[in-house]
């Protein structure tokens, strides 16, 4: 090799290597410290490969245009592997994050919908290029968007166009604006990337799905108020993007969380009087009676059993003290192979924190609603006793109990493990789904209906745990057939938590407590013994 084609490919080397450390660069590192950390071990690596280069030794031999040949042969190779790895880079970009916070990776609430788009989006943030919030959302955004063909971003100024600002509609900084085929959602100080992620959903929704939600049985269901009360917590991630750490403060028992994530992937929600109707309003999509006390009369049974049997969608989340005897059960429960005892289901292995009587669940049957579900948390649950459902229903228990569960009365005090030593212990059903078509139903109507021991998983108190809140709506989004939409984490508006089931307390205490010390103390014993 002669000595400039050598210095070709020194000069080559670094120079492909500084398209890619530069690239990694703007990767989303964000930290200058760690940008410079990255940039300086990509230079001295780089530095390497140059001095190794330069040290190739010299070719001997052959004519000159052999020697011409080789080193437009060396020159062409290394141009096209330069060419090759950014194309590379370019078609397979990674975003990496090292920040503390990850403030500099889009939430997964965004790139959830980008990355299950079906039909094209058009998406046009106009945004304060002097407000530090909206030129990082801006920043978010586009590397979320960054090689999805089916979403069109652009940030624009609206000073710069306010044209185009006025003609969609734009009258203050931070807008998104949001269009798919024939439909356009707007909204208004976007400064949280999140929110721009279910409003792409409520702007592909193609029909509103609306649950009417029964009330008049001591339900704690009441209609969406117009304000939240909020309160900010200062954490560790500091006050940078407004909204983004605040706490809703409402009653434990309520359902404000829910109606609040079902109103933003672009659900209704109505007020449904059971005793003062003749039958289901047209409109609802489900129908959904959560934590109810009182008994219903044999009309109100009779109603929701003929709305079932003709198709319809239907969502019981009863409680241990809910009167669900009598009509309501031979109407509703058992023509599909269903009842439930008056108990409480206490599961001495998976548990929430050290209350027994609140059910971990950290494994699930597959099906539409469990796919991505994590840990579960059904506090104070009734069990729900499977027999085989009759010819054309499918039915599959989405959620149960460990084998060592046993059953207490309802308003007993929880009980410890050792105190109920003759208990029958057996796995318990927690929540079921069931469809087909419903005994005696007419051919053609397909029902569904979902069952589950607790309301507590849906209430504002228990909503935010681990995976309750994606529980509660994909139980509801799997009746309403929407399944054709992308599925993202609901907002909870509660402080991050930790939480663990008994076993995993337990192994932690025991690493960290027991095991930990006690290999220092004996680290220590043993140098001593070495040193003595």
């Amino acid at each position: 090799m002669s000595g400039s084609a050598r210095s070709n490919i020194a000069l080559l080397i670094p120079a492909a290597g500084a398209i890619v450390c530069g690239a990694l660069g703007f990767a989303g590192l964000g930290e200058t410290a760690s940008n410079s950390l990255l940039f300086a071990a990509c230079f001295l690596a780089l530095l390497a490969l140059f001095m190794l280069a330069i040290r190739l030794p010299l070719r001997r031999g052959g004519s000159r245009g052999s020697g011409w040949l080789a080193n437009a042969s060396i020159v062409v190779a290394a141009v096209a592997a330069v060419i090759g790895a950014n194309v590379a880079l370019y078609r397979h970009d990674v975003h990496f994050d090292v920040s503390r916070e990850a403030r500099n990776t889009p939430p997964q609430q965004l790139t959830d919908v980008i990355a299950q788009l079906r039909t094209p989006l058009a998406l046009t943030y106009f945004y304060n290029t002097s407000d530090a919030n909206a030129i990082a959302l801006r920043d978010l955004v586009q590397a979320a968007a960054r090689n999805h063909p089916l979403l069109a971003f652009r940030a624009i100024d609206p000073d710069k166009e306010p044209g185009l600002a006025r003609d969609l509609g734009v009258r203050a900084y931070n807008t998104a604006v949001l269009q798919a085929e024939d439909r356009k959602v707007l909204v208004e100080n976007v400064i949280d990337p999140a929110r721009i992620g279910y409003a792409a959903l409520r702007v592909l929704r193609k029909r509103v799905e609306t649950v009417c939600f029964v009330t008049g049985h001591g339900e704690t269901f009441r209609p969406l108020p117009s304000h939240f009360h909020f309160s900010h917590v200062e954490t560790l991630k500091g006050h940078e993007t407004p909204g983004a750490s605040d706490v809703l403060e409402t009653a434990p028992e309520a359902l404000d969380r829910l109606l609040l994530a079902l109103n933003q992937i672009g659900f209704e929600m109505r007020e449904l009087v059971t005793a003062a109707g003749s039958s289901i309003p047209p409109d609802c999509s489900v129908v959904a009676d959560i934590g109810p006390r009182t008994a219903f009369t044999a009309d109100e049974a009779t109603l929701l059993g003929d709305y079932v049997k003709g198709g319809g969608r239907l969502l019981l989340l009863i409680d241990p003290l809910s009167q669900v005897e009598g009509d309501f059960e031979r109407l509703l429960l058992k023509p599909v192979g269903l009842s439930s005892e008056a108990a409480i289901v206490i599961d001495p292995l998976n548990h929430f924190r050290t209350d027994a009587d609140k059910i971990a669940v950290p494994y699930y049957a597959p099906h539409p609603i469990t796919k991505r579900l994590a840990l579960t948390v059904f506090p104070q649950a009734r069990p729900i006793a499977v027999a085989q459902p009759p010819s054309g229903i499918s039915l599959i228990v989405l959620a149960a109990s460990s084998q060592d569960s046993y059953l207490r009365p309802p308003k007993a005090v929880v009980a410890r493990d050792e105190e109920a030593p003759n208990a029958r212990r057996s796995a318990q059903p927690l929540a079921v789904a069931l469809e087909g078509s419903w005994p005696g139903a007419a051919p053609g109507k397909h029902f569904r209906l979902i069952v589950a021991g607790t309301s507590k998983v849906a209430s504002n108190e228990y909503f935010p745990y681990v995976s309750n809140g994606e529980l509660s709506l994909a139980m509801l989004r799997w009746l309403a057939e929407d399944d054709a939409m992308p599925s993202v984490a609901p907002q909870t508006l509660k402080l991050p938590e930790i939480v663990l089931t008994s076993t995993q307390m337990r192994d932690t205490f025991i690493v960290l407590e027991v095991l930990l010390p006690l290999s220092t103390a004996l680290f220590g014993v043993a140098m001593w013994w070495r040193r003595r």
